[in-house]
């Protein structure tokens, strides 16, 4: 997480430099690029921690290989474990999802967006 931090942050400093203004630009941690599937877990289970760059998150782990190796299924397969990812990922501030199952992944954050509005008011 700190070395994902450390490489937006850069990317941040150098969007800002080049004069693009920061409610131009959107945050991805880059999921299953140049990492481990430990690496991965690990990051999903920390995307509270990038909301210190205080930018939004775009999360797209929809059928990663991650997921494969977690489920044992193939590409075509993931669908439920890309909806875990997905909410696991909303729980934690995420604002965007990228999904290939799009009414799927809607539905599940429907009832995900439910509990969260439920604490807020709680």
């Amino acid at each position: 997480v700190e070395d994902v931090l450390s490489y937006l942050g850069g990317r941040v400093a150098a969007c800002e430099k080049a004069g693009i203004s920061r409610d131009k630009i959107l945050l991805d941690p880059g999921f299953g690029f140049g990492k481990t599937l430990e690496h991965n877990i690990g990051l999903l289970s920390k995307v509270n921690e990038l909301h210190s760059l205080k930018l939004p998150l775009l999360i797209g782990m929809s059928r990663k290989r991650m997921i494969g190796a977690i489920t044992g299924k193939d590409e075509k397969q993931r669908m439920a474990g890309s909806l875990a990812a997905a909410v696991i990922a909303v729980m934690q501030g995420a604002w965007i999802i990228r999904a290939h199952d799009v009414v799927e992944t809607v539905d599940a954050l429907k009832v995900c967006h439910a509990v969260l509005e439920y604490k807020q008011k709680k």
